[in-house]
């Protein structure tokens, strides 16, 4: 297990210097960071809803349930988790999938279309130069 996850600012803060957008695998690092810290929040939730049992309420079993949950978020994160980050990762173009093989989805009323993303882009392109 990787004991600097959680506590290690330091590598926050370089993966916050490096350029993302040439480097999607760090945006996509940042992205599981979060999901880690999104499911640590809401594991934080879900002890605070229970009715705690006096007999086990002291302050060691509360940082024994903190470090606990910490390692269990990171871990859940890093083996696809909830699927936060491939959801957010999608969402900002950070797949390996090329533009011309993206469709993208329109609603219109309760029907919907898929168009290709690079082909919709040109033709509004176009449609703007004519204006």
């Amino acid at each position: 297990m990787d004991s600097s996850s959680y506590f290690d600012f330091a590598s926050l803060a370089t993966l916050k210097a490096r350029e993302t957008v040439k480097h999607p695998e760090n945006a996509k690092a940042v992205l599981q960071k979060f999901e880690a810290l999104f499911i640590d929040q809401m594991l934080q939730s879900m002890r605070k809803a229970t009715v705690r049992s006096e007999l086990f309420d002291s302050e060691g079993i509360k940082l024994y349930e903190s470090l606990f949950d910490k390692e269990v978020s990171e871990e859940l994160a890093k083996s696809g988790g909830l699927g936060l980050t491939k959801s957010l990762a999608q969402q900002l173009d950070l797949d390996s999938t090329s533009l011309d093989q993206k469709n993208l989805l329109l609603e219109l009323g309760n029907r919907s279309f898929a168009i290709n993303k690079s082909k919709a882009m040109a033709l509004y392109s176009s449609q703007a130069a004519d204006l």
